[in-house]
């Protein structure tokens, strides 16, 4: 269970993660040592998953976003397709939801020529998935990887 100490952390560390400790240590009135081991504990249960470098999106390529609808819905279809999507370096987040569409796949290729390689290979060739479609993302106004904790 997390305490007021680990939320003060955490939120410090979404804003960057590249701080030392004593200045994390500042920010949440404890000391280095006790936000050290918070830290470790923090990630040796996964709680924070990693320590990235975020990239500019829109500068490296193409954004797309993907709705997936299947003809078949069985539990091996969605094993292995989220399995597919999971082991693809194109797609960079999968969820699967309910309503009409399956699966919403975030995409990003250099250009719209790799991506419509990587969709007829994938999407198409997949005896499953009924039919996809494809939002081209223009702009990005707003990108975060925070999650609220208060």
């Amino acid at each position: 269970m997390l305490d007021t100490f680990d939320l003060a952390i955490l939120t410090v560390v979404q804003a960057d993660n590249r701080l030392p400790n004593r200045e994390i240590a500042s920010r949440v009135s404890l000391s280095e040592t006790a936000v050290r081991r918070r830290l470790e504990r923090l990630r040796s249960e996964g709680i924070i998953q990693g320590d990235v470098a975020l990239l500019d999106r829109d500068a490296l390529g193409q954004t797309l976003i993907v709705s997936v609808v299947f003809c078949e819905d069985t539990a091996e279809a969605y094993a292995r397709f989220r399995q597919q999507m999971v082991e693809s370096s194109r797609v960079t987040q999968c969820y699967s939801i309910a309503g009409v569409v399956d699966f919403i796949l975030i995409v990003h290729a250099p250009d719209l020529r790799e991506f419509e390689a990587w969709a007829q290979t994938t999407l198409l060739s997949d005896p499953v998935v009924r039919r996809y479609e494809t939002s081209v993302v223009f702009t990005t106004h707003k990108f975060s990887t925070v999650v609220p904790l208060g």
